[in-house]
């Protein structure tokens, strides 16, 4: 195939459309992960593990659900599409039960636990659906660029979600998650305006394949636990450690994520109020949608591995050195605090906008991109889950001032496992292979 043919100018503003549907997921995930997890806190009297393991349920949901729903869209044929009718549906009813969490803030624990229960299943049912659609649109060797623009929607929302929390003080969080829960419904609305799924040509190359087949021979339909068998058994292990890398680095990422309020409302150590803590948040999100699209380009120019592991010493670092600043300086280090959360947020720019991206690479065929995305999903929602009861955990025991540093170890330790990928940079694939062939034929 000629470079003009792989190096196909990418088209931005789809892939901007494309990004909104993940666009709803940073917005919601922004607020509830600032807020959720101070109401849970009131109801089990700071005992981090506990904290941990409710911020979790709707990740425990979304390790079952997610990847079941990427390998069931794979093999999804409508008139939308084969991710488009999950958005939908999950998009709509996510709102709905995020409107409803703030009438378990102070009331009764159940109803708290009820509404987050039936908003991580609404989550689960459509988030690597909306992941597993640009790749159907844009070709490998735009993948990283494309990625950079759906994390930057993520990032977006996610600053507007942190945002928002500033304002929760003054305006009321039941406020502010109703008003997140319209911006969800607003970002669909354009989503299906702009995106009409079954003219990708991706879609377009799967019919047509299919449409191939005799009436006898059957399409075959993909499995999620068939692809984990196919990985397992493979001679080169990289897409296993690839997964392994993923989990760890969740894990570390997640941990402060999901606790950061908690710590950043501690009196001995930065004594915000809940708002301004759910707000020092967009410091991290701010430079990650900033960087997204150069840790694409960086990743074009010097590898997708090699950008991953300067993403993770970065975060690792930041990490450190956060925990010795507020250990000296206290409240009064938060101007040196911010910057430490600026570079934080860099470094994932450079390791997340590149992850899925390799795993995508790593996928045998057009067929199993969702399949390989619910692994990626299974493997970090897996992360999510643990991350906040591992971290809290440790965190119990040594103290809510170390956080910080039980989170780094993870990066660390997701590191080394990204020595072991050897596969994962731009490589001919078979929907390019096929292209190939067809323009060989027409030749």
């Amino acid at each position: 195939m000629s470079e003009e043919t792989r190096e196909e100018k990418m088209n931005v503003k789809l892939v901007f459309y494309i990004g909104l549907a993940f666009f709803t997921t940073g917005i919601s995930w922004g607020l509830y992960d600032t807020q959720v997890n101070l109401a849970l806190n009131d109801y089990f009297l700071g005992v981090l593990l506990i904290v941990g393991f409710w911020m979790a349920l709707d990740n425990i949901i979304g390790v079952i659900i997610q990847p079941i729903m990427g390998s069931i869209s794979d093999n999804t044929r409508s008139r939308f599409g084969r991710r488009t009718p999950y958005i939908i549906i999950g998009v709509i009813f996510s709102a709905i039960f995020f409107a409803l969490i703030p009438t378990g803030f102070g009331t009764e624990l159940w109803i708290l636990l009820l509404w987050m229960f039936l908003f991580g299943i609404s989550m689960g049912f459509y988030r690597s659906q909306a992941v597993a659609l640009m790749p159907d649109f844009i070709k490998p060797a735009n993948r990283s660029k494309a990625n950079a623009i759906i994390n930057l929607m993520g990032g977006v929302g996610a600053i507007v979600a942190f945002g928002l929390s500033g304002l929760g003080d003054i305006l009321g969080f039941q406020n502010i998650f109703i008003l997140v829960s319209l911006i969800m419904l607003v970002a669909l609305c354009i989503f299906l305006w702009k995106v009409k799924e079954t003219e990708s040509y991706s879609y377009q190359l799967l019919l047509e394949k299919e449409a191939a087949h005799t009436t006898e021979t059957e399409s075959p339909k993909i499995g999620i636990m068939q692809s984990i068998n196919e990985i397992m058994q493979e001679d080169d292990k990289s897409t296993l450690f690839m997964l392994l890398a993923i989990f760890s680095w969740f894990v570390g990422y997640q941990g402060v994520q999901s606790l950061f309020t908690i710590y950043a409302t501690n009196e001995d150590l930065l004594n915000l109020t809940p708002g301004m803590a759910g707000f020092m948040l967009i410091f991290v999100a701010l430079p990650f949608i900033l960087f997204a699209l150069p840790a694409g380009i960086i990743a074009t120019k010097i590898g997708r591995k090699k950008t991953i592991k300067i993403g993770l010493i970065i975060m690792a670092f930041s990490l450190i050195i956060g925990t010795i600043l507020v250990q000296t300086l206290k409240a009064e280090g938060i101007g040196i605090f911010i910057v430490i959360m600026i570079f934080l947020g860099v470094g994932w720019a450079l390791v997340n906008v590149n992850s899925i991206v390799i795993i995508w690479e790593l996928a045998p065929t057009i067929e199993k991109i969702g399949a390989y995305t619910g692994l990626y999903y299974f493997f970090s929602v897996l992360a999510a889950i643990l991350g906040p009861m591992i971290v809290g955990g440790i965190t119990d025991i040594i103290g809510v001032a170390y956080l910080l540093v039980s989170a780094a170890i993870f990066l660390i330790i997701a590191f080394v496992f990204i020595l072991f990928v050897k596969r994962g940079e731009i490589e001919l694939t078979e929907e390019e292979k096929l292209l190939r062939k067809r323009a060989i034929q027409e030749l």
